[in-house]
């Protein structure tokens, strides 16, 4: 029996130590990219990815950061490996999920989706990017493609408002929503939860809207003006889409289209806290809670003549919003985990309740060691993203440049002829990095080509 009793402690070491490896390795990599060391933080997720958990998360991470180090064509590979791998999943899943008639099932799908794929709000960053790549490297027909994207990222989100809620759990597993409930009444972790306050009510990206608007109304496509309208409504307060809309083929030839990436998006920390639990006392819950950032916006940059950037996005929001979807399904996991450890110690209990109340005890105090150390929470996050969006269309001089107040001071750009795409980059305490698209980026086409039939893509 005690040889029995060493087996079963050792077995739930190993499945502890396994369930404690290291999907946060890649914390590192952002610590890298804060300070500015890009090129240490690429190095560092190049590493971090031969570790199949890290994949996913780590690649939004080395998307941000080579675009940062301009090295476009890193980025458009790693954007090219999520579509890739996004695609042999059957997206027929994500549909599938507003048939789920219960609150349970939506939220595993939601979790599901988590570990294999990006979920719908990255997603969108993804696409969001991917397209800044195409027109930062002057690829005007791959910015189509990625354009299309966007709209149909855009539209699966839009989907997922409609399927069933998973705030409220109805668990098929005895005893799971109790456990759940208990770690949710926890006055600590409903405290955590107060930073969900800030969470967007729509978790599309205006400014993923705008840039494949104002991309494909460049390359004559009719699918451009409901984008902008789009970007419109997501983003009432915002006019660059309307002025757009408004605009004629000379304007748009003398327009800059401006983004400022600005800030760093919360990032997640392990929230730990005890829960009594029947047989084995006292185990650890951990789960991963958003902390917001503070001073890390530098504030809007102006034109020369003192307009400043407005804020289409607020990825601190459409973030937190992504975060508060998937709550529900990491609480009812966290609890299944618990019960099913409860379990199992109960029988272990159950089959030694002869051996006396030393092994008993030696049981009980184990499980709980165990239950108690050996915590880990997923804090894979968006942390290299911008804490917020701002955008703006600046006329260019007759030269063909334009002015910006930067931070560091007033700079002047010049830019080539035709339509011009410039990404700022600023963060607390790094440089400001500015990066503007090539000449040519869009050719010599000037007439748009004939309305996207019905029943077409986007």
């Amino acid at each position: 029996m005690l040889q029995r009793l060493d087996s079963w402690m050792l077995t739930v070491l190993g499945l502890a130590l396994v369930g404690c490896g290291s999907t946060n390795t890649v914390l590192d990599a952002t610590h890298l990219y804060t300070r500015g060391e890009n090129q240490s933080a690429l190095d560092v997720l190049s590493e971090a990815k031969s570790n199949s958990k890290n994949q996913q998360w780590a690649t939004l991470q080395e998307v941000t950061v080579a675009l940062d180090a301009s090295q476009f064509e890193r980025a458009a590979r790693a954007v090219s490996w999520v579509e890739a791998r996004d695609e042999l999943i059957d997206e027929r899943a994500l549909i599938s999920g507003t048939e789920v008639k219960e609150d349970l099932g939506s939220a595993l799908i939601d979790e599901r989706l988590r570990e294999w794929t990006p979920s719908l709000g990255e997603r969108v960053m993804y696409e969001y990017l991917a397209l800044m790549i195409d027109l930062l490297r002057g690829d005007a027909d791959q910015a189509r493609v990625s354009s299309i994207r966007i709209a149909r990222s855009q539209t699966l989100l839009e989907e997922r408002r409609n399927m069933p809620s998973t705030q409220k759990l109805r668990s098929k597993r005895k005893n799971a929503k109790q456990v759940a409930g208990q770690i949710d009444r926890e006055a600590s972790y409903q405290r955590a939860i107060e930073v969900y306050a800030g969470a967007a009510e729509d978790a599309r990206c205006a400014a993923g809207s705008l840039l494949a608007g104002w991309a494909r109304l460049q390359l004559g496509d009719a699918a451009a003006r409901e984008l902008l309208e789009e970007a419109a409504a997501l983003a009432p307060e915002h006019d660059a889409a309307r002025r757009l809309l408004d605009m004629d083929s000379e304007a748009l030839s003398q327009t800059a289209l401006v983004f400022q990436e600005d800030g760093l998006c919360p990032t997640l920390r392990p929230f730990r806290f005890n829960i009594h639990t029947w047989q084995t006392g006292v185990a650890r819950v951990a789960l991963p809670i958003p902390v917001l950032r503070t001073s890390q916006a530098l504030g809007a940059v102006g034109s020369g003549s003192g307009d400043l950037l407005q804020v289409v996005s607020d990825v601190d929001a459409l973030y937190l919003a992504e975060e508060l979807d998937r709550a529900p399904a990491r609480l009812l996991r966290t609890a299944t985990r618990l019960l099913s450890q409860e379990v199992a110690t109960r029988s272990v209990m159950r089959e030694i309740d002869d051996q006396g109340s030393l092994a008993r005890g030696m049981t009980r105090l184990s499980a709980s060691l165990l239950r108690t150390v050996l915590v880990d929470a997923d804090v894979r996050s968006w942390d290299t993203r911008p804490s917020v969006i701002r955008a703006g269309l600046i006329m260019k001089s007759p030269e063909g440049s334009i002015q910006l107040n930067l931070p560091e001071g007033l700079r002047t750009l010049e830019l080539p002829p035709g339509p011009n795409f410039v990404r700022i980059r600023t963060r607390a305490g790094i440089p400001t990095v500015i990066q503007t698209s090539p000449y040519g980026l869009f050719g010599a086409q000037t007439e748009p080509i004939n309305p996207v039939p019905k029943g077409t893509d986007p």
